[in-house]
């Protein structure tokens, strides 16, 4: 594994070496004016773009091959010592301006933010570019064959080595990082677009450059050209903009090296810093609102993909939240059915079904205050079953519970909805008869006794015959409505009325006294 990833860093240093040697080689034939002057050095733009990518690990074997490319480029024209000191240069600005921008902008760089596009700009085209041109000019001077003093020369190497990082740099990283994350596909309009864009570029780039008409060029040149550039930012990005600026730079030096100018100069240096001065300009304002419009649009797509996030746990949310309440509805629900079940469980007398003890004396207490209150009577029947210990001592408990049950359905039977009936325990029951005078209740309760004499229960093959003694009592209205009887005291007199039909024999039905 560790041969391969040497063998495949070797690769790179190579091909990397090839690049720089090749535009080392159109610096040094093809951007050079006829008085000895460079206009652009474009070959530090590749060595740079490598070291803001590569890892550190890697940059030994580029900067060696570095380099060896200057020399080898560089040795038909200069001395040994002088293209060894280029080489060193070079391998210094591009290594001082890598290490800053690395270290203030971060690891994995890229044009993708403002911030970054002005750590390169000021770390490189300013500051290393400067410090090599001193270090150039100084070598320039030892030659002893330039034309231009020692600080015109340094501007002019600052200028041109400032100019090449601007130019082919953004457009050598953003390439890069597009190939490590795939080519996505381009629609046909944009390819359209694009190439007519170029022709437009070229054709306008050429007449700008031609010489002819020197005035109006010198209007085209930075208005349409610049304007065509930040069409290219805005519609194609960084790449599109470092495109549009290597176009005319190309087309400008192209020129300049055959000393065509556009705009009236004194002389070969100023003409050069004239056209370094523009290219620099139409590159930064291009190159920078792509760079701006690129961070905007990441900006604006980490925003919906925010805000898709947020939806989605929105979304979640409110589906738990649904799902929450569903389970609390069906909660409540279980819980009111339960509520129901419990009050029934505790107003209902488990074995006959019918009201207990304390919620019949519960509810006809309610009655009985309303009725006294809306001027009405009513009436009590207290219902006890003969002999009910025989039956139990007889055919067992379960024969006494079975004549329970049986009897309730005929007692309800005789009365009305609005009657209310409970069992007062054991075999004794209760009957609260709303609105019913005493010759009414004791009409029904002889219906219920007749009732009851009549059934015959059958019960595991023995028949059972029972009856009952009853005791009616009605509400005592003799006295005023304020003072008048309770439920305790209204169940008391129809008591005594069956203690007295159970002397008279059983089986009827008796009326208490006033």
């Amino acid at each position: 594994m560790r041969r391969c990833c040497t063998f495949n860093q070797l690769k790179i240093a190579i091909l990397i070496s090839c690049a720089y040697y090749a535009l080392a080689l159109l610096g040094v034939y093809q951007t050079v004016s006829a008085q000895g002057i460079a206009i652009v050095w474009l070959a530090n733009a590749v060595i740079l773009s490598a070291l803001l990518i590569l890892p550190y690990r890697q940059w030994p074997l580029i900067l060696m091959g570095t380099l060896l490319a200057e020399i080898a480029a560089d040795i038909p024209t200069f001395p040994l010592w002088t293209a060894a000191s280029f080489g060193f240069t070079n391998i210094l600005e591009v290594t001082l301006a890598a290490t800053l921008i690395r270290r203030v902008s971060g690891e994995n760089f890229d044009f993708d933010k403002l911030r970054r596009g002005g750590y390169f700009l000021l770390f490189g085209p300013l500051i290393a570019c400067a410090l090599a041109g001193l270090i150039g000019a100084t070598i320039n001077i030892k030659l002893g064959n330039s034309v231009l003093d020692y600080s015109k020369f340094w501007l002019v190497w600052w200028f041109g080595d400032a100019l090449g990082l601007i130019l082919l740099t953004p457009m050598i990283v953003v390439v890069w990082r597009l190939l490590e994350k795939g080519i996505p596909k381009i629609p046909n309009k944009i390819i359209f677009e694009a190439t007519l864009f170029s022709l437009t570029l070229i054709f306008i780039g050429i007449y700008a450059f031609s010489g002819k008409h020197e005035q109006l060029q010198f209007l085209i040149s930075p208005l349409l050209l610049l304007s065509l550039g930040i069409y290219a930012a805005i519609r194609f990005g960084v790449l599109g903009a470092t495109f549009t600026v290597t176009i005319v730079a190309m087309l400008a030096v192209y020129q300049l090296t055959r000393e065509i100018y556009p705009y009236s100069t004194t002389s070969v240096q100023q003409a050069v810093w004239l056209t370094q001065e523009y290219l620099a300009l139409i590159s930064v304002v291009s190159v920078g609102l792509a760079i701006l419009m690129r961070e905007i649009n990441n900006q604006r797509r980490a925003l919906e993909e925010k805000e898709y996030a947020l939806r989605m746990h929105n979304s979640t949310l409110e589906s738990h939240v649904y799902d929450r309440t569903l389970l609390l509805e069906k909660a409540n629900n279980a819980l009111h059915e339960a509520n129901i079940q419990l009050a029934h469980i505790a107003s209902v007398d488990e074995l006959t079904g019918i009201a207990n003890r304390q919620h019949f004396r519960t509810e006809a207490q309610r009655e009985l205050n309303r009725l006294k209150q809306d001027n009405q009577t009513a009436s009590m029947i207290l219902i006890d079953l003969d002999y009910f210990k025989r039956v139990n001592d007889t055919y067992g408990h379960g024969a006494g519970d079975f004549v329970l049950q049986s009897i309730a359905e005929p007692i309800r039977q005789s009365l009305r909805p609005k009657d209310l009936l409970g069992r007062m325990g054991g075999e004794e029951f209760f009957i609260l008869l709303s609105e019913t005078d005493l010759n009414s209740a004791t009409n029904i309760a002889e219906r219920i006794r007749l009732a009851l004499e009549s059934l015959v229960l059958n019960y595991d093959g023995n028949l059972i015959k029972i009856t009952a003694s009853m005791g009616v009592a009605e509400l005592n209205k003799h006295e005023n409505w304020s003072n008048l009887e309770d439920l305790d005291d209204l169940t008391r007199r129809a008591d005594q009325a069956l203690y007295r039909a159970k002397e008279h024999g059983r089986n009827c039905v008796e009326t208490a006294t006033e």
